[in-house]
């Protein structure tokens, strides 16, 4: 079974979100989100790809990538990777309405100038207690 979350970044005009999977636990996403995604813009890049496999260092690829060959460190997205449709980014006017509409199995991440989990701040002490 698979631990889905929900990402979602605060916008000028509300809030922007997808799903992802795989190990939304914040040991893992947590983390991934911490070390990598701290520079608003590409927050917004790994938003505008959609609901995601699995989370990865980067949004894009460095080379060869998709979803059957993925290229290690690389989000993993079903519209770019695997050319499903109706995926796009979930748009709505607070954090739970785009929780609610992505759908998860417990992990909300939302970045506004730093990133939280569930409500509380994403820091090296929550993603070690995990």
């Amino acid at each position: 079974m698979s631990t889905r979350s929900a990402i979602i970044h605060k916008t000028e005009n509300g809030y922007a979100g997808i799903y992802c999977h795989s190990d939304g636990y914040p040991s893992w996403n947590g983390r991934l989100l911490l070390e990598n995604y701290q520079d608003p813009e590409k927050v917004a890049a790994l938003i505008a790809l959609g609901d995601i496999s699995s989370l990865g260092e980067r949004v894009n690829p460095l080379g060869e990538h998709s979803f059957e060959n993925r290229e290690s460190g690389t989000t993993v997205a079903y519209g770019r990777d695997r050319g499903e449709s109706d995926v796009d980014t979930t748009i709505g006017t607070s954090v739970e309405d785009v929780a609610d509409k992505i759908g998860h199995n417990g992990y909300v991440y939302v970045f506004n100038r730093g990133w939280t989990c569930n409500g509380k701040k994403l820091t090296q002490k929550l993603i070690e207690k995990d």
